[in-house]
């Protein structure tokens, strides 16, 4: 999902932040209202809360099939201004969907930091297996050649 949107309501039963994306597609997240928190916070407290989701995904259900049997499990790792943010369990058929995946993933982050009017510097996102050595990354530089 390419995310266009973010909007924060607010009312009795609690805070509501949706991630609107291209197309129509969209997440919301519910939470509890009160301690009175700006909506940056807010968006925050709901980006962390569907990262812990997927980290709590059993990787045995929905798991695609590949002609080897089941697909693998990897470990996401995501570079914003000094912060790495952990995705575990993201399951995936092989290794050129997951370099698709952290190509797909760092371009949005390219977008972000550009319309933040940032310039990050460094890898943007790679992904680990199961044994946890690295097995695909994409920088920031990657992109910008990409786009010249």
């Amino acid at each position: 999902m390419e995310l266009i949107n973010t909007v924060v309501r607010r009312n009795t039963f609690g805070n509501v932040v949706e991630f609107l994306g291209e197309g129509g597609e969209a997440v919301s997240v519910t939470i509890a209202s009160g301690g009175g928190r700006a909506d940056d916070e807010l968006v925050e407290t709901a980006k962390q809360m569907m990262v812990q989701i997927v980290a709590f995904d059993r990787a045995d259900i929905g798991v695609p099939q590949t002609a080897e049997g089941s697909a693998q499990v990897y470990t996401f790792e995501y570079q914003d201004k000094g912060i790495v943010r952990v995705m575990p369990g993201i399951s995936l058929p092989n290794l050129k969907a997951v370099q698709d995946e952290v190509n797909r993933s760092a371009e949005d982050l390219w977008k972000d930091a550009l319309d933040k009017a940032e310039a990050p510097v460094g890898w943007a996102v790679r992904a680990r297996d199961a044994g946890g050595e690295i097995v695909a990354t994409c920088t920031y530089e990657d992109i910008q050649l990409r786009d010249a």
